[in-house]
């Protein structure tokens, strides 16, 4: 069924608690009984949930619910916790800000474990980097990964104000 979702749609087909972040359904849909849990958590640590064939994230759903439209940008979960979907812990941000308030390193950083260090190329030493307006500027150079990562996380709460660290 190919249909605009709107607020009212959202609130008929399901209740929203701002207080905890969870999501149920009004009325029986399918296997799940009214008043079940909407929604599965999938690998990356979102709910979905499926309305007429398409999946929407909890976190839109409950933006949606809640205040009546759909976010004007990206729904970043202040805590880090993408399954967090409480009203106090989300907000509408432009993506350059919800990409700043990220937690851990990408995967591909296994030189040092944390965000923002890398095991320098020509030394043992370790360097904090970090990006300002699509620039990449290096904070430093450390003698223990540890001094490095309060360095960039000093640097973080400067100059990124999408960060809740």
């Amino acid at each position: 069924m190919s249909q605009i979702i709107t607020a009212e749609i959202v609130r008929s087909l399901l209740r929203y608690d701002p207080e905890t972040g969870s999501l149920s359904w009004v009325r029986s849909k399918g296997a799940a009984a009214a008043g079940t849990s909407a929604g599965t958590k999938h690998a990356r640590g979102y709910v979905d949930v499926c309305l007429f064939g398409k999946r929407y994230g909890a976190h839109r759903l409950a933006w949606l619910h809640a205040l009546g439209e759909w976010p004007a940008g990206e729904i970043d979960h202040i805590n880090g916790n993408r399954a967090d979907n409480r009203l106090a812990n989300l907000r509408d941000v432009s993506h350059a800000v919800n990409t700043q308030n990220i937690r851990a390193p990408h995967r591909r950083n296994t030189s040092s474990g944390l965000l923002g260090v890398r095991r320098g190329k020509e030394s043992l030493r370790f360097e904090a980097c970090i990006r300002v307006n699509r620039r990449h500027v290096c904070i430093g150079r450390f003698d223990t990964a540890e001094q490095a990562h309060q360095a960039y996380l000093a640097a973080k709460r400067e100059f990124h104000e999408g960060c809740t660290l």
